[in-house]
């Protein structure tokens, strides 16, 4: 099977869960910008999660600009990856409403655990349809630090929520330095083949 529909499919449900991710977003009570104010948590999380999804969808699209093969299972790692991260509205918009609770603070990092785990699934799925010589094996294959530390910093947020709520979501929106940072070795390796 081709990485095309797939790299739609997978385009489109991105849209979807941003297009979700703002309308959870009250609309502000009052024609002030003090009216804002009440909603600042609100719009903390959605300006992150709305990076966090932009961050995954960059990840995603370098990680299939080499992908050579694509299997059933594949498919399915694809999905899983796509579920988990549709659960973001949901859970943004109940941490945003309730930024000092933990349970829906711990449900967000939760599920940013999950879409960490499920995307570290897909590299994994994606390395085993592939040659040991392919660019994919090459650049992802050996060293998978980043995945690693996303979902260790991760649960450390959620260990620490049991402090205090709010480290649950800056420990989530952290694990994506990594992932922010460009690895350019695939644009290279790109730019190198034309």
């Amino acid at each position: 099977m081709g990485k095309d529909r797939l790299e739609a499919f997978t385009d489109g449900v991105m849209a979807i869960i941003v297009t979700i991710l703002v309308l959870e977003i009250p609309e502000p009570d009052g024609a002030t910008f003090a009216a804002l104010w009440p909603l600042r948590y609100k719009l903390i999380l959605y300006l992150l999660s709305f990076l966090t999804i932009a961050v995954y969808w960059n990840n995603h699209h370098h990680l299939f600009q080499i992908t050579e093969q694509v299997s059933g299972k594949v498919l399915w790692a694809n999905n899983f990856f796509l579920l988990t991260i549709s659960l973001m509205p949901i859970a943004t918009a109940w941490a945003g409403t309730h930024i000092d609770s933990f349970a829906p603070e711990a449900t967000m990092g939760l599920i940013f655990f999950l879409v960490n785990t499920s995307f570290y699934v897909l590299i994994k799925t994606l390395l085993a349809v592939h040659p040991a010589d392919s660019a994919l094996t090459t650049f992802f294959g050996q060293r998978n630090y980043k995945s690693w530390f996303s979902m260790g910093f991760t649960l450390i947020g959620i260990l620490l929520g049991f402090i205090w709520p709010p480290f649950v979501a800056i420990f989530s929106f952290a694990n994506l330095i990594p992932w922010i940072i460009p690895d350019h070795r695939v644009d290279h390796y790109l730019q190198s083949k034309n």
